[in-house]
């Protein structure tokens, strides 16, 4: 695989909820790398993502998620889930910091799509998604059930 990344785009928001970033997808690459980080100014809880489409409306199908999480002093837990909101890590109330690399295959397809996803906070955790819906996918849009102090993303292509 290519180890050469190209810079696309980056955010910053702080006291927000959601950051969209549209347009991060194109023709030019078939797989992506993204960095999200962040702080919730409570628990954060669930860290979520959706695909959006051309107009930057959020996808309506959901995805399939297999994630192993590696939770400290206890045994490891598999998740496997159908037909949901893809996730990222959860942040709990006493460690609100969060850092996660994905990496995107194919969005800008019409044809299913992957996701890998391994992170860090309030445990560890590596996961794989599919999103069985053939719409193309322009941009992302990053959600939590608290507001982020601040939240961070950087979007790159990988050639």
């Amino acid at each position: 695989m290519a180890t050469n990344l190209e810079f696309i785009t980056s955010s910053s928001a702080n006291n927000v909820t959601a950051l969209e970033l549209t347009n991060c997808f194109s023709d030019k690459y078939d797989v992506y790398e993204m960095y999200w980080t962040g702080n919730g100014s409570q628990n954060v809880g669930d860290l979520s993502w959706r695909y959006l489409d051309s107009g930057g409306n959020v996808f309506s199908n959901t995805c399939d998620q297999a994630t192993v999480r590696m939770i400290p002093g206890s045994a490891f837990d598999e998740i496997r889930d159908t037909n949901s909101n893809p996730r990222g890590i959860y942040t709990g109330s006493s460690d609100k910091d969060f850092a996660m690399k994905f990496v995107f295959f194919n969005p800008f397809t019409s044809d299913y799509k992957f996701a890998l996803m391994q992170g860090m906070s309030l445990y560890g955790g590596k996961s794989i998604f599919v999103q069985k819906d053939t719409t193309v996918a322009h941009g992302i849009r990053l959600q939590a059930n608290q507001h982020f102090t601040p939240v961070n993303v950087s979007v790159y292509g990988v050639k």
